[in-house]
């Protein structure tokens, strides 16, 4: 996910794998072009973003993220549950469920982080805890499972192997009464306005003093030799966002219950916004929402409270006034590989 690193949030730099950065032409086309071969690149990425202490201090130190799962399991889990926790991390989640009433917990982790788990549950006392150091994959329980939990949501939601390794635990493992937690997931791609001090135009459309116009770089033969094209999409910078065109509409909603797989999801999706009042469109803007019963839903909007995960924005740059529709197509080509989503408008 091509930004500076100074603008990444943790989980962009999480989500950037030395596999496909340094991959060059005919091995990046082959991985990029293979839902398969993208899911094992991020488990093996996965297990070196995680491995630090530092990934895990921002996902610890997000409140929204914290008190959402921590309402989701606690009114969630029952009382004699059999939990397994996919990806446990630093263990909270498993800790969470263990306090809200699980009878054992399943703490899967496919890294050697698992040793900080456990000595944390040591440490505070849990003994219904079982740390398994395994790909979840690989992994069968001696007993059926009542609550698959889980946080593997990247950035754009599906660059974490979250769907293949939920589904495979959904039909493995889970009892036939048996919970998934979160289980209902809308992605969003929304046409956003910025605040105007911290909006970056196009080289052509900054106004400047002087009556100094860059217009002509617009279709320069001269200009375009140095358009490298990355700044087509960019990372929101924190409270950048002040309104969205139109009111936001999900373009993909799925239930992870009863979600077929991941072929099941169009790819293709074309979507229509009227504009509210004049305005500049800076682009169309991933996040997604996470719900883990009516009451409780987790958010990375740009509207609402900052969050542990960041925010692409593949860039339009394009004035729009009150009234006027906005029309365009997102073709999210490898589901798992979010550098290879496009949105153009029509």
């Amino acid at each position: 996910q091509p930004r500076s690193l100074c603008c990444m949030s943790s989980r962009a730099q999480r989500a950037a794998t030395k596999i496909v950065r340094s991959a060059t032409g005919f091995v990046a086309e082959r991985v990029a072009s293979s839902d398969r071969m993208m899911s094992v690149a991020y488990d093996l990425m996965n297990g070196e973003n995680f491995a630090g202490l530092e990934a895990h201090e921002e996902m610890l130190s997000d409140s929204v993220r914290v008190e959402a799962y921590h309402r989701g399991i606690h009114h969630n889990v029952q009382p004699g549950d059999v939990v397994l926790d996919l990806g446990t991390g630093t263990g909270l989640l498993a800790f969470m469920a263990s306090r809200a009433g699980a009878k054992k917990v399943y703490a899967v982790e496919h890294s050697d982080f698992v040793d900080v788990a456990r000595e944390i549950g040591d440490y505070n006392g849990f003994t219904n805890i079982e740390y398994i150091r395994a790909n979840s994959r690989e992994f069968t329980p001696p007993e059926p499972i009542d609550v698959v939990l889980h946080e593997q949501m990247g950035d754009e939601l599906f660059n974490e192997n979250m769907l293949e390794n939920v589904l495979d635990l959904r039909d493995r493992v889970l009892a036939p009464s048996g919970r998934i937690l979160p289980a209902r997931f809308r992605l969003f791609v929304e046409p956003v306005s910025m605040h105007e001090e911290m909006r970056i135009r196009r080289f052509w459309n900054i106004d400047l003093p002087d009556g100094i116009d860059l217009s002509a770089s617009q279709h320069s033969p001269v200009a375009a030799r140095f358009n490298t094209g990355r700044n087509d999409n960019f990372w929101l910078r924190p409270h950048s966002v002040e309104s969205t065109i139109g009111e936001p509409q999900p373009i993909l909603e799925f239930d992870l219950n009863t979600l077929e797989s991941l072929e099941s999801l169009p790819a293709r999706h074309i979507v229509e916004r009227t504009a509210s009042a004049d305005t500049i469109v800076d682009g169309c803007c991933i996040w997604f929402e996470a719900s883990f019963d009516d009451e409780t839903t987790l958010s990375t909007s740009p509207l609402g409270p900052v969050t542990s995960w960041g925010n692409r924005v593949f860039r339009f740059d394009q004035e729009i006034a009150k009234g006027e529709t906005l029309r365009f197509e997102v073709e999210l080509a490898q589901l798992v590989e979010p550098s290879t989503w496009s949105v153009r408008t029509l």
